[in-house]
């Protein structure tokens, strides 16, 4: 009888030794079960979009749809921050394998009004950057861009709205300027959509004289 419940209670304890899966709550080791990392791979762009159309060029991972599109709500709303991990390693290797070598370049994260960080707790976008940091070796300017309007959300906003929205939504952080003048920017954000939340932060940077090579982000919605 002992025995018996020393196993279960061994089975037990090797449970609890384990998490659960982010999205569908399966017991694993890992962020995400088996089943919903392969899921979410299926919304991966094949090549990586790289984008050079947009000045500057956009690399996006994966495609704002399905349980791609769940993960980062997940992530957003209801405080399932280790979604970040994995999704800002995948941009990272996505980044690795479209460029290189970016000696040279710094991270700077989309930010969010102090407001809106103290009511969420986090910054989605800081997350994905400091993953993204830890695969690609590139340094991180955590605060180097300060949201100084706390805008209406954008997800009930028409394109022409969100850029109205989104108008000297920015500004540096102090003697980032300087400390940054020789490196390039590339801006990491969770997702892009009409593009009024990048336009507005480059705007900030090209204001400064500062140079933003590309736009980093986890999906993209192409139905805007």
């Amino acid at each position: 009888m002992l025995r018996w419940g020393q196993t279960v209670f061994s089975q037990l304890e090797q449970l609890s030794l384990h998490g659960s899966c982010s999205l569908c709550e399966r017991t694993t080791p890992d962020i995400f079960c088996q089943d919903c990392s392969r899921h979410l791979k299926k919304y991966q762009y094949p090549h990586w979009d790289m984008d050079t159309s947009l000045d500057p060029p956009l690399l996006a991972w994966g495609r704002y749809e399905g349980l791609l599109k769940q993960a980062l709500a997940q992530l957003k709303y209801n405080q399932k921050t280790k979604i970040a991990q994995s999704l800002g390693q995948w941009l990272g290797l996505a980044w690795l394998n479209t460029h290189p070598s970016t000696r040279g370049t710094i991270l700077v994260p989309i930010p969010l009004h102090v407001d809106r960080w103290k009511q969420r707790g986090y910054n989605q976008s800081l997350l994905i950057a400091q993953s993204f940091s830890h695969v690609t070796g590139l340094p991180l300017a955590k605060q180097g861009l300060v949201r100084v309007r706390a805008t209406s959300a954008q997800f009930n906003l028409s394109r022409p709205e969100r850029f109205c929205n989104l108008e000297q939504a920015f500004k540096l952080a102090p003697d980032f300027s300087k400390q940054s003048r020789k490196q390039s920017i590339l801006l990491v954000d969770d997702i892009y959509t009409t593009g009024a939340t990048a336009t507005s932060a480059l705007q900030t940077f090209q204001e400064a004289g500062l140079d933003v090579i590309a736009i980093a982000v986890v999906a993209r919605a192409d139905n805007f």
